[in-house]
C-alpha cells in the first residue's frame, strides 16, 4: 500500500508501508567516527550527486561541516580517517555516514565505485573542503 503525499517544494513523494522485499540500509545515529549526526539550523537545501570511480581511484583528504551520507551502488569504497589510520570498506548496497570536521581519504576497490551522495546545508554553502584547514564553510 502507498499513500501519496507532497514533500519541499510541491515534490510529489510516495511512501510505501508493508512493501514485500523493502529492507533497511541504514538505521544509525551516528557517523562512522561515532559522532551523533545533527543537521543545521534553519533552512536547508538538498543536494545529491551521483560519483563513478575507476578501480583503485583515490578520493583525496577532505572533511565534511555537516553529515553526508553516501550509498555505494556498485563496487566498494574504502574509508580511512587520518587521525588513527582506522579504515572501513563499504560494499555495494551499504550507506556511509561520513564523519563531520574530521580528516578522512578513500579509495576505490578492484572493480571500481558508483556512488550517491547526499547531504543538507545551509543554501548557498558548501559542505566539503580539503586541506588546508582552518577553511570554512564558504570557503569551498
Amino acid at each position: 500500500m502507498s499513500k501519496p503525499m507532497l514533500g519541499a517544494a510541491g515534490a510529489l513523494l510516495v511512501v510505501v508501508t508493508g512493501a514485500a522485499g523493502a529492507q533497511t540500509i541504514v538505521d544509525t545515529t551516528s557517523t562512522m567516527a561515532g559522532q551523533p549526526i545533527e543537521a543545521p539550523a534553519g533552512p536547508l537545501e538538498l543536494k545529491a550527486a551521483k560519483v563513478t570511480l575507476a578501480a583503485g581511484a583515490p578520493v583525496p583528504v577532505h572533511m565534511h561541516f555537516w553529515a553526508r551520507y553516501v550509498y555505494v551502488e556498485s563496487g566498494q569504497l574504502q574509508v580511512t580517517m587520518v587521525d588513527g589510520g582506522r579504515s572501513r570498506t563499504f560494499r555495494s548496497g551499504e550507506m556511509i555516514v561520513e564523519p563531520i570536521g574530521k580528516w578522512h581519504f578513500g579509495k576505490a576497490g578492484p572493480a571500481g565505485a558508483v556512488l550517491i551522495g547526499i547531504e543538507q546545508v545551509p543554501p548557498g554553502r558548501c559542505n566539503t573542503i580539503e586541506p588546508p584547514a582552518g577553511a570554512k564553510p564558504n570557503d569551498c
